[in-house]
């Protein structure tokens, strides 16, 4: 009775969708004992089971004999060559006749563009450039392409010698997109007031801060600004512009040019701010291996506290943060090297104040590749604004063979030369390390003169086996005589004063992180800097270890900062969290802080949405010498932008911080309000469809009229753009809802997605005789795409229909099976003719019948009757 089964793969439809019970009880049997005969092999369906009970007669199923068939169409395919993600592509699937599956027209452009090297291969190299190549045989020994329909995956697999040569991570330079035209700003708002009494007196105060980055992007040109305004608590505000610059990048020298305002490289000299002209290479433009490095600020807040980070001068970063351990990773600094000034002000007015090093690694380049800086301008500081010498500046190092890299400068000024010189070695295991000498000569307006020099030794290592990380070993010496630029230019500013100068001597610093396994993690921090003509030292000390045990995390931390006072801070740190569940958390920690007392902390904090766009942290702290305060702070992340609300309590004072961060965009389809737009972003427009999110992106929601601006790209990289299918609205139908975007560093890209507006209905599908329509009968419409299957007695899903469509129904090859439904929505009133599908969770309305008519129908033709029959 049972004939070998076909494998059948049905769209997900609502629960309406039924099979009759002796049907489905039969066919379940079927399936369970000839489970191990399925194959891929073509097999027969013996329709007669989907005619049990009654049903009407069938439709052709031939096309499941073969497994899961592919018809011919456009697909959207994810592309793997060898295994590595490449790109999502919509590919054209074509097929010689209807038995065959479709197979992928992949043509020799497109294999060159996943680096398969098609000019080594004469049938590649002379093929058109819209032929569609063998799937088979490409034409290369040993290479296959093969399409996964249930993943929806294209596997290239291609021997390593037929590849172009290039680095791990490199991306085809005819992905890179330079986008629309647009402008755009970024701001951050961040108010504070705090209230303080002491011996009887009341004082109040108010700060502001406001940081703005705008900008506009003209093709490849891209202007930009930053600036800041800063009112402190005396009541004085101060704008502050610390970058002004107009720059493109240029493919051909895998470089920048910078016009304006900006700051030079730090891995030869010294980096500093600048007003002028700049060329220079871009390594972000390489692969992976070479990005580039950012250093880690830790600390610890004993309140709802402001940090900020100050560059040269300049504030670079400035935010809120919790009671509690923080750390900062995501800074973005001005200057290649320069110490960055950290500040954390506690919510009674205490601060806390260390120098975070930030030092380049050793410079190493590939072999054959090239690093350069040409710089022609004046000098910039926050700190000395009167000086501002003219200089030169020019860098250049090369890779060769055995991993040796030659580098050298030139930096001429009016009162200061300096040339530097030296190599950087890749040492294989034993990591890279690299050692340079640098002379200087420079002079005051006064006459006094010196020149002097330094040495400088870099060390990186990466011990993979032992998870041992040491990103940065460094030590530098310099005699009397040196002075870096920018030592020289605080010197004539330090003599205008009559003050005292003291340039640098000695520095050593390092970073060592190690991962333990399953025993946690351990990093260590550090830094000295000496002075000559001065006794003290700056130190900078940071020792953590974190690790976790069944769901409890605990760590302990150690703060030494002295910055050449009379009094280092140093702070010891222990904590404990522990989940209470999927989105919040308790902790509890004890401090030992620079005068011996004791303090202990216990926060509660967490997210809420399925999204995590709300945050909070409350958290109660006291101990033996300090007073008790209570702080609470609560973010929220949304569709316009970020929200940051804290509030702290204590013995004599108390402080209120308000945060508002956002981004607005104009570009030629509009404005657009959204979160903080980063460096290089993207506009997502689907007509018709507010309030979808994407993927990744918490809070993220399109506005009305469909559009929504997705931040902090990643340039020269691939990024993936996915819609959230469940934040849908009704009558919202997107067919690709992912694609993959490579932008230009600063590009706004513009990126549609098609979605078609309609109702979800669920209609009985019948002949002119009132008869349903077969079985598995295809459902197209107009444009001759697939819509949906005919199920059990007629019923049919459809999705994106509206009042008036013409759809075409198919159950056979020949002309008379087939017929034409108009389709005619009646209007629904509030909650009737309306359900609640338990697949989608979406309103679905169900509509009595719809009548299929055609010539062939109406002549008599109608589908074979449906004829009772017995199991």
């Amino acid at each position: 009775m049972c004939k070998q089964p076909a494998r059948i793969r049905l769209a997900a439809r609502p629960r309406a969708w039924r099979m009759r019970p002796l049907a489905l009880l039969c066919a379940l049997v079927c399936a369970t004992a000839l489970g191990p005969a399925w194959a891929d092999n073509n097999v027969e369906f013996n329709n007669d089971f989907l005619e049990l009970g009654g049903a009407s007669a069938t439709a052709d199923l031939s096309i499941f004999a073969a497994g899961n068939r592919v018809l011919a169409g456009d697909y959207r395919v994810d592309v793997l060559v060898n295994g590595a993600h490449v790109e999502a592509r919509t590919l054209p699937f074509k097929a010689e006749n209807p038995e065959q599956d479709a197979t992928p027209c992949v043509t020799a452009p497109m294999l060159a563009e996943w680096g398969v090297n098609t000019a080594a291969f004469p049938a590649l190299a002379a093929a058109d450039a819209l032929t569609c190549v063998d799937t088979k045989d490409i034409g290369i020994p040993d290479a296959r392409i093969s399409y996964q329909p249930e993943t929806q995956k294209l596997m290239v697999s291609v021997p390593q010698a037929a590849m172009q040569r290039s680095a791990r991570g490199a991306i085809d330079q005819g992905l890179w997109e330079q986008g629309v035209s647009a402008a755009m700003l970024n701001y951050q708002l961040n108010l504070a007031q705090a209230e303080r009494s002491y011996n009887g007196h009341q004082d109040s105060s108010n700060t502001a801060y406001l940081g703005l980055r705008g900008g506009v992007n003209l093709g490849p040109w891209r202007l930009r600004g930053v600036g800041a305004y800063n009112r402190s608590e005396n009541g004085r505000g101060q704008w502050q512009f610390a970058n002004t610059y107009v720059e493109r990048d240029l493919h051909a020298l895998r470089g920048r040019l910078v016009a304006g305002d900006s700051n030079t490289p730090g891995a030869i000299f010294d980096g500093f701010q600048f007003r002028g002209v700049q060329l220079s290479s871009d390594d972000s433009m390489l692969p992976d291996s070479m990005r580039g490095y950012a250093p880690t600020i830790r600390g610890t807040a004993q309140s709802n506290a402001t940090v900020t980070v100050r560059q040269n001068g300049y504030v670079i970063y400035t935010t809120y943060v919790a009671p509690g351990p923080f750390v900062i990773d995501d800074l973005y600094p001005m200057s290649g090297s320069g110490d960055l000034q950290v500040v954390v002000t506690e919510a009674d007015g205490r601060q806390t104040k260390y120098t975070q090093p930030y030092s380049a690694v050793p410079t190493l380049q590939r072999e054959g590749l090239w690093s350069y800086n040409a710089t022609a301008g004046e000098y910039r500081s926050g700190y000395n604004g009167r000086q501002r010498p003219r200089f030169l500046l020019g860098t250049l190092a090369r890779g060769f063979a055995h991993g040796i890299t030659p580098y050298g400068g030139l930096l001429l000024s009016p009162h200061y030369q300096s040339a530097a010189f030296g190599a950087g070695i890749n040492l294989g295991n034993a990591g890279a390390v690299s050692l340079d000498l640098s002379h200087a000569t420079s002079s005051t307006e006064r006459g006094a003169s010196q020149s002097g020099q330094s040495l400088r030794l870099l060390y990186a290592k990466s011990f993979r086996p032992s998870s041992t990380d040491l990103r940065l070993l460094g030590y530098r010496y310099s005699t009397p005589g040196y002075r870096s630029f920018s030592e020289s230019v605080a010197e004539q500013a330090a003599e205008d004063h009559n003050r005292p100068f003291y340039n640098r001597r000695g520095r050593i610093e390092g970073s060592l992180s190690q991962q333990l396994g399953s025993l946690g993690s351990v990093y260590l921090s550090l830094s000295q800097q000496t002075y000559w003509g001065r006794s003290s030292k700056n130190n900078m000390l940071q020792l953590g270890y974190s690790g976790s045990y069944k769901g409890l995390s605990y760590g302990i931390n150690f703060n030494y900062s002295n910055d050449g006072g009379s009094r280092p801070n140093r702070e010891l740190t222990f904590s404990l969290s522990l989940p209470l569940g999927d989105n919040a958390s308790a902790s509890l920690s004890a401090s030992r802080d620079t005068s011996g007392q004791l303090g202990s902390q216990a926060n509660l904090y967490g997210t809420a949405f399925e999204d995590r766009r709300l945050s909070y942290n409350v958290s109660a702290s006291g101990g033996a010498g300090q007073d008790a305060s209570v702080n609470a702070s609560l973010s929220y992340l949304g569709a316009k932008g970020r929200v940051d609300l804290g509030r702290s309590q204590g013995v004599g004072y108390s402080k209120t911080n308000l945060s508002l961060a956002g981004g607005a965009l104009a570009y030629a389809g509009g404005v657009s309000l959204g979160q903080e737009l980063g460096e290089t972003m993207a506009i997502v427009e689907i007509p018709g469809g507010p309030g979808i999110g994407i993927e990744s992106r918490p809070g993220l929601r399109t506005d009305g009229s469909g559009t929504a601006v997705v931040p902090n790209l990643t340039p020269y990289r691939h990024n993936r753009i996915a819609l959230d299918a469940a934040s849908l609205p009704e009558g919202i139908d997107v067919k690709d809802g992912v694609t993959e975007v490579v932008p230009t560093r600063g590009a706004v890209l513009l990126t549609r997605f098609a979605a078609s507006n309609g109702t979800r209905v669920l209609v009985t599908l019948q002949d002119a005789g009132g008869k349903p329509l077969p079985f598995g009968a295809r459902v197209e419409d107009g444009r001759g795409i697939e819509k949906a299957m005919v199920g059990q007695d007629g019923e049919t899903f459809l999705s994106s229909v509206n009042h008036g469509d013409l759809l075409l129904v198919r159950w056979g090859d020949k002309a008379a099976d087939s017929c034409r439904v108009d389709l005619q929505l009646p209007v629904a009133s509030e909650g009737a003719g309306m359900q609640r599908s338990a697949d989608d969770n979406v309103s679905v309305q169900r509509i009595a019948n719809a009548t299929c008519v055609s010539e062939q129908l109406a002549g008599g033709q109608a589908p074979a009757d449906n004829k009772d029959k017995k199991s």
